[in-house]
């Protein structure tokens, strides 16, 4: 098992664009510290997540993890999927995923992350 992150940050489900498997969470700047960050999943494949929440660590976990949940995840595992268990202030949830990156800058909200070529609501 691997940390991939933890924070005491508050998260909010940002953007997710089905066609690309996209998943973007990202936090708004604290008061101390004038930086927001973004966490993107990509290839997602199934999730049992919230839409916002209060602290995270994400690890990057093996099949076993994914066993407690109901919804059956393990079938939408392909080869260069990867488990990563979510665990927030009471609660706990997964993501079945290629890759996760994660970036920090200082922009503001509701500009476009780093992470991404262009947002999900926008046209190519």
């Amino acid at each position: 098992m691997k940390t991939i992150i933890k924070t005491p940050r508050s998260f909010v489900l940002y953007s997710y664009k089905f066609s690309h498997g996209l998943l973007l969470f990202r936090s708004r700047k604290p008061l101390d510290n004038g930086t927001r960050m973004d966490i993107l999943f990509q290839d997602v494949r199934s999730m049992d997540i919230r839409s916002w929440f209060d602290g995270i660590e994400i690890i990057e976990t093996n099949i076993d993890f994914i066993k407690q949940f109901p919804s059956n995840p393990k079938t939408t595992i392909e080869p260069g999927n990867k488990i990563y268990a979510l665990y927030g202030a009471d609660w706990l949830g997964y993501i079945v995923a290629g890759i996760v990156s994660i970036g920090e800058d200082d922009k503001d909200f509701n500009e476009k992350s780093r992470l991404l070529e262009e947002e999900p609501w926008e046209s190519p």
